[in-house]
């Protein structure tokens, strides 16, 4: 009997390590599947350790069943912040959303690259009028039924908007220059666009320290030719502590031989920095998407009006001032900003895509648009093609194609969409922060129900060598995080 205690002892005893090395072994191939896939879904009720529910709570419901009986979340405000916690070095992840859209045009889906939610690597998901069966889809983008894709590629054509991609320059030229010198009172950073004339892109700006702060002011004068930087240059103002304005003074951006195109001038600056005169040989040159038109307090005796002429149709105003409070008109439509620090809209739905005058009496008010902004008339010209916003009606505003990479989702049925996307990973992520847009979703009081979100961590298959050098860099990552 003792001889047969002995005999059964060892294997007894070897049975907890071998169960451990098995769990050890379940554990290992869990986090570092041999397949490469790893895959977890959530109906965001909070139960899943690997994606976690929407914030902040002021913009979505609570997570799980909801009042008409579907479990998710509703989402009524933008944007949300969702998060994932990554399962190991992985090269990209898939995500399947399932949403329903209500009173909501347009949304994009993706994931902020740092902290801060600055950088921002969004993809569109849905767009009302593009889900119609008037649309086709083509290699660039959606054509209206019975326009040649080709209209797509068109750097001059008409009719386009973009969404989330780039176009070919258009190659503008004009023969003869015609000389514009224009007071303004524009404050801080504005992009100015402009056709070559005579062969030269020639443009002197007038600047004016507020000198709201003690020191230098800096700014930064960029000059593009499309995308292709060109030209760079930092300024800097006076060294003056006083209260009072700075001496005004000129700084020129002068292109000979300059070849056809359109020509971006980026000038960059904070809010205490003034652009006081524009002068210009070009015949066509437009401001935008942003201007602001800034006060004049300590330089003019009298009120500066904010007048310009622009195709925006859809476009948001502010004014962070007491004495800016009035009423902005742009063609036809008008909104009174009756309090500072608040935007408000302005919407315009007439048929077609030209210019309006737009008209702040008092200016100082700070403006962003779908569109360019040209503070005289005869100047007015498109640069590129429109941008697609949550406003844009593409029927009522002339659009006849979108530029744009794009999917329309697979209809589920009862309003439900699932929607595909694809997003690129370092291998050092430790979690991914979520971000869910839907513009303008406050405004027309609608919302966003989403029922369910599948992540599927991609990277090759592993054999042995592999095997070891993912796990070496979760040791790694491992290590970071102490």
């Amino acid at each position: 009997m003792r001889k047969i205690a002995d005999t059964l002892a060892i294997p007894l005893l070897a049975i907890p390590w071998i169960l451990a090395v098995m769990i050890l072994g379940w554990f290992v191939v869990q986090r570092f599947p041999p397949s490469g896939v790893f895959v977890t879904t959530t109906s965001l009720d909070g139960s899943n350790a690997f994606l976690h529910p929407f914030l902040p709570s002021e913009r979505v419901t609570p997570p799980g069943v909801q009042d008409d009986g579907w479990v998710g979340q509703r989402i009524i405000g933008d944007p949300v912040y969702g998060s994932a916690r990554v399962p190991g070095p992985y090269e990209h992840v898939d995500v399947a959303i399932e949403f329903r859209p209500i009173r909501q045009p347009l949304l994009e889906f993706g994931v902020a690259r740092d902290v801060t939610g600055q950088d921002l690597d969004l993809q569109p998901i849905f767009f009302e009028e593009l889900a119609e069966d008037a649309w086709t889809k083509s290699a660039n983008g959606y054509v209206s039924n019975g326009i040649n894709p080709v209209h797509l590629t068109d750097p001059n054509a008409s009719g386009i908007a973009v969404w989330d991609a780039t176009t070919t320059m258009p190659l503008y030229v004009d023969d003869t220059p015609v000389l514009s010198d224009i007071a303004v009172s524009l404050r801080g950073a504005h992009d100015f666009y402009l056709v070559p004339a005579g062969g030269q892109i020639d443009v002197t700006l007038t600047l004016q320290d507020a000198n709201r702060k003690e020191g230098r002011t800096v700014a930064a004068v960029r000059v593009f030719r499309g995308e292709e930087e060109i030209e760079w240059k930092v300024l800097e103002t006076n060294a003056s502590q006083e209260t009072s304005m700075g001496v005004a003074f000129e700084h020129r951006v002068h292109i000979e031989d300059a070849q056809p195109g359109v020509y971006r001038i980026r000038f960059q600056a904070d809010d205490d920095l003034f652009i006081r005169r524009i002068r210009t040989t070009s015949r066509r040159w437009v401001v935008g998407p942003r201007v602001n038109f800034g006060d004049v307090v300590g330089y003019a005796t009298t009120t500066s009006a904010g007048v310009a002429w622009t195709n925006s149709r859809h476009l948001v105003a502010e004014t962070l001032h007491r004495e800016g409070l009035q009423v902005v008109r742009l063609g036809t439509t008008e909104v009174e900003l009756s309090r500072t620090h608040e935007t408000f809209r302005l919407d315009r739905y007439d048929i077609g895509s030209g210019a309006v005058r737009l008209s702040a009496p008092v200016g100082d008010v700070r403006l962003v648009g779908d569109g360019w902004f040209a503070l005289i008339e005869s100047a007015f010209f498109v640069p590129m093609p429109s941008r697609l916003t949550d406003g844009t009606r593409l029927r009522a505003e002339g659009i006849v194609g979108v530029v744009t990479p794009y999917e329309r989702p697979e209809a589920l049925g009862d309003g439900w969409y699932r929607a595909q996307l694809s997003f690129p990973l370092k291998g050092d992520e430790d979690n991914l922060r979520l971000v869910l847009s839907a513009p303008g979703i406050v405004s027309r009081s609608g919302a966003v129900d989403i029922r369910s979100i599948t992540a599927t961590y991609r990277r090759s298959k592993l054999d042995f060598f592999a095997w070891k050098d993912v796990i070496f860099q979760e040791i790694r990552n491992a290590w970071r995080r102490l």
